[in-house]
């Protein structure tokens, strides 16, 4: 049943917000709003649009913002809180990354894990965890849609989107090139050249190499680990006359490491939170080896053709992932002392596995069309999906030799039927109306492998289907120039899961998020801020919960009754001076469980963690007492209430060109990282600051020092509880120098 009393709260926020609309608006409605800031152009629904115009919470990064954030060596990662209640992490390092979106994600570390926010690269999904690791350079910019998106973009996104647009070729010659060095032996060159071949056809190649020296010291193997090599590639060609524009893209990105993640054992002491005392990041004590790879190539094709009375839209999308990646999973060397909790150690027996996609397909196809009649814009399309893969999951041994090996063939095909349609009586109102029809299909078949002679016996087969029909209603008004307001109701849906890993099925039904939201989006001072604000309520119906680790190294599969989700997302920028610039943005999340009767495995570390959930069963183990806990009541795990981001950005004017100040200051509170709550298994609050300061002229030049987690704070930011009290945290200060050429 669903919970209309957040409803009424966010009704009352949202009055709260139309009236203060209402004052602003009197003493605005004669002027002209002249901005100060750059408009900002976005393509959330499919088509060009001001943020303005799109009744949704909808973030946009810039380019040059990106750059800023990732000059440490940083990922997709680097995104984390930089948009209201938007965060990243991953138990798999450079690899495999989960987003969170209003406290939504999951926390699944298994290669073959759906998530509930879809990245989508220049309009096509990438539905596989190891694909959204991708490097982000030469961008044109990074579109972050807040709550569900069932209509548009489909099956996967209750929580939202994270939409990345690469920069297309152009009809000219430009480009640019980048390279920057810092601390523990990070460098990286990247570039771009844009080429106009003819009148109709143009082109642009982009590379971007990335390496790491080894920089944390492995005393029990003596060996340095935590160096990796990236390198990855892109070329597009445009052509584009009166009625027809084609984009062709080939894109790859190869991977190399030593260690996916850096596990520590036993970093966590019983009874307390956070790291303790005396650890130290650039030590481990791996009895086991590590390492990783990946290599992923794949392409686009983009055709619009305006036929009159239409707009015919084709996007096709292909690609393909090989990976491996293993590792000491306890994080510390097998002792046998009997001795609990110590730094580096484990008790009895040592624990390393890997896991991998050996075969990997996705392909994607959607066609659409769409249309403007006096006051009516629609579009309707179809769209198929269909990823085929093989996963790897072995069990190895301090030699990195395999003791024990599974495969998972899986199988998912979806096909959609999707439409939106807005209304605009007057100037002031807009009204849109979305639907679509899903149909997903996933087989999975687990299998053992004989090492001796390669022979594989299937074990288990799941085959799971279903069909649902998505929906959204919005409105917005008008007041004038400057300010509009908006309210949303609508669903997405997550198709049914299925995973296996090291042989044990598992699967999930259908979730189906309902979502409640209202808001606004305003110009102020005369376009010299900017000023949005969202309140939300959701409750997902059989929401799927992913319960990792307990017992043991795998991940099972459960649907709650009912999660409760609600908060506020706001963001402001401001020009100050002519020379100083503020942006901000702030969201509070509330996320909690509603199911009486649903239970997970607590802890079955050595020493077992403190955990407050009541207790429903306890059963003998292999290892001893395997513990069942009742979760109802509890926040989602990785959801941090509070996420706030600040930066500021000086320029000072000087007769070669200019130099240029700017620092980001990023926050999190503290979460649960499991679905069970415990004193120890928690992913610390932190404030990361970073710096970047530099000279700049109009010929293009660009040269800057850069810090990131300038004030090198580490804390807890995931943890793995079948073992020991395990932890992984966050990248250690960075310092480091870059220059840039735009030609």
């Amino acid at each position: 049943m669903l919970n209309h009393k957040p409803l009424a709260w966010c009704v009352k926020i949202a009055l709260l917000a139309s009236a203060t609309t209402s004052v602003h608006s009197f003493a605005a409605e004669e002027q002209v709003s002249k901005s100060k800031l750059e408009v900002i152009q976005v393509t959330a629904r499919k088509r060009v649009e001001t943020v303005k115009d799109v009744p949704a919470t909808i973030s946009a990064i810039s380019a040059d913002n990106l750059e800023s954030l990732l000059g440490a060596g940083e990922n997709v990662r680097a995104l984390a809180g930089r948009v209201p209640s938007l965060q990243i992490e991953s138990s798999n390092g450079r690899q495999s990354p989960r987003f969170y979106i209003r406290g939504l994600g999951n926390t699944d570390f298994d290669v073959n894990a759906n998530q509930p926010v879809s990245m989508i690269l220049d309009e096509v999904v990438l539905e596989n965890p190891i694909l959204k690791g991708i490097p982000l350079f030469d961008i044109g910019r990074v579109e972050v849609l807040n709550g569900p998106q069932g209509t548009m973009f489909g099956r996967n996104t209750t929580a939202g989107i994270v939409k990345i647009d690469t920069a297309a070729p152009t009809f000219g010659s430009e480009g640019y090139a980048r390279t920057g060095y810092g601390s523990r032996g990070t460098w990286f060159v990247e570039g771009a050249a844009n080429a106009e071949l003819s009148d109709t056809v143009a082109a642009r190649v982009s590379i971007k190499n990335q390496e790491r020296d080894a920089w944390i010291d492995n005393v029990v193997r003596d060996e340095e680990v935590g160096g990796y090599e990236e390198f990855a590639y892109r070329l597009q060609f445009l052509y584009e006359n009166d009625e027809t524009r084609a984009l062709l893209k080939i894109h790859g990105f190869e991977q190399d490491g030593d260690m996916p993640q850096v596990f520590y054992g036993n970093a966590l002491e019983l009874g307390k939170e956070g790291v303790r005392e005396g650890f130290d990041e650039s030590v481990i004590y791996h009895d086991s080896p590590a390492g990783f790879s990946m290599n992923h190539s794949g392409g686009s094709l983009k055709v619009e053709h305006d036929f009159g009375d239409f707009d015919f839209t084709s996007v096709t999308g292909f690609d393909t992932v090989e990976s491996w990646s293993f590792a000491d999973i306890d994080g510390a060397n097998t002792d046998f002392s009997g001795v609990e909790n110590q730094l580096g150690k484990q008790l009895w027996f040592n624990v390393a596995s890997g896991d991998g996609l050996s075969d990997h397909s996705q392909f994607t196809q959607e066609f659409r069309i769409s249309a403007q009649a006096d006051e009516f814009f629609y579009q309707v399309g179809v769209f198929y999906f269909k990823e085929d893969y093989t996963v790897d999951n072995k069990d190895l041994d301090t030699t990195g030799a395999t003791t024990n090996f599974y495969q998972i063939d899986q199988l998912t095909t979806s096909h959609a039927v999707f439409g939106q349609v807005e209304y605009k009586p007057s100037d002031e109102w807009a009204f849109n109306l979305g639907l679509r029809y899903t149909a997903d299909d996933k087989e999975l078949d687990i299998r053992t492998i004989d090492l001796t002679t390669g022979a594989s016996t299937l074990t288990n087969e799941i085959n799971k289907d279903d069909s649902y029909v998505n929906w959204d209603l919005s409105a917005r008004y008008t007041f004038n120039d400057d300010w509009t307001g908006f309210a949303r109701i609508g669903n997405a849906s997550r198709g049914p899961v299925t995973i296996g890993r090291f042989g044990f099925p598992s699967e999930a039904d259908t979730e189906t998020l309902t979502s409640f939201e209202a808001g606004f989006k305003a110009d102020l001072f005369d376009g010299d801020a900017r000023w949005s604000l969202t309140a939300y309520t959701y409750n997902i119906e059989d929401h799927q919960l992913t319960a990792t680790g307990g017992e043991a190294n795998t991940n099972s599969l459960v649907n709650a009754d009912n999660t409760f989700g609600a908060g506020i997302e706001t963001a402001f920028e401001m020009v100050l001076t002519d020379n100083l610039t503020l942006a901000t943005n702030f969201s509070y999340n509330k996320t909690e469980i509603q199911d009486e009767d649903l239970r997970t495995e607590r802890c079955s570390s050595t020493p077992v963690c403190n955990s407050p959930d009541p207790i429903a069963n306890v059963v003998p183990g292999p290892f001893g007492d395997v513990t069942t806990v009742y979760i109802d009541g509890n926040p989602l795990p990785r959801a941090p209430k509070w996420l706030a981001n600040v930066n500021l950005n000086y320029e000072f004017p000087i007769e070669a060109g200019y130099l240029y100040a700017a620092t980001d200051w990023n926050y999190r509170s503290a979460s649960n990282i499991f679905l069970y709550e415990s004193t120890e298994f928690v992913a610390e609050k932190r404030w990361l600051g970073g710096l970047r300061a530099g000279f700049k002229n109009d010929d293009g030049l660009d040269i800057a020092i850069v810090g990131r987690n300038i004030t090198n704070e580490i804390v807890v930011d995931g943890a793995l509880d079948f073992l020991n009290l395990t932890a992984f945290v966050n990248e250690p200060r960075f310092w480091g120098i870059e220059a840039k050429m735009e030609f």
